[in-house]
């Protein structure tokens, strides 16, 4: 049947995954199998070739992947940074690789997960003391980037404590006004720009 055949794919593919994953470094998963595979399967939505139920499997086993990647967490030469997505933002594969790949750099990370409120956030942000917050900010249907950054990095500001950099991950250039805590906003549209921002740091 279709589907025992769907399913026996998927086990190909997992296997396939697998291997790549087991041997490979973990850049080198993440560059050179991850993200083309991310790519690629992006345009043959778009193209109608593949069916978003097939993205969503697909994502799914690539995020069961990245998931049993581990690498500690050590101190560099920054303090640690901080990874997450503003509430509406369910993409969380952008700040999965980007974990993986502060810590390839030795760039500690507090991962804090998908979906937050601005408030919430910055009570994490001061009880963590963070420097540095990644935010993924790739527009879907939930998160419209353009009309949401803004309003939600000027709530942000208004609680948090200590100066802070807000990297974009995915983001783009907006009007983005004077704030009082967040003295920079860095906007990195690619993977390789934010490897390339990591090893500034590291």
């Amino acid at each position: 049947s279709t589907l025992s055949s769907a399913s026996a794919a998927s086990d190909v593919y997992k296997r396939q995954l697998q291997y790549a994953r087991l041997s490979l470094g973990a850049k080198e998963f993440v560059t050179e199998i991850v993200l083309p595979v991310i790519r690629e399967v992006g345009v043959l939505v778009l193209q109608e070739k593949y069916t978003i139920t097939q993205e969503h499997i697909i994502s799914t086993i690539l995020k069961e992947q990245l998931s049993q990647i581990t690498i500690p967490s050590t101190d560099g030469k920054i303090t640690e940074v901080a990874l997450a997505t503003p509430i509406g933002s369910l993409h969380e594969f952008s700040i999965l690789i980007a974990d993986i790949l502060c810590r390839t750099h030795k760039v500690s990370t507090k991962y804090l997960g998908v979906a937050h409120p601005a408030d919430c956030l910055a009570d994490a942000i001061n009880a963590l003391k963070v420097p540095i917050l990644v935010l993924g900010v790739v527009s879907s249907e939930h998160w419209d980037y353009k009309s949401k950054i803004i309003p939600y990095l000027k709530k942000l500001d208004l609680k948090i404590e200590k100066d802070l950099i807000v990297i974009l991950g995915g983001g783009r250039s907006l009007d983005f006004p004077q704030f009082d805590k967040i003295k920079e906003v860095i906007i990195l549209k690619t993977f390789e720009d934010f490897d390339d921002y990591l090893s500034y740091l590291a």
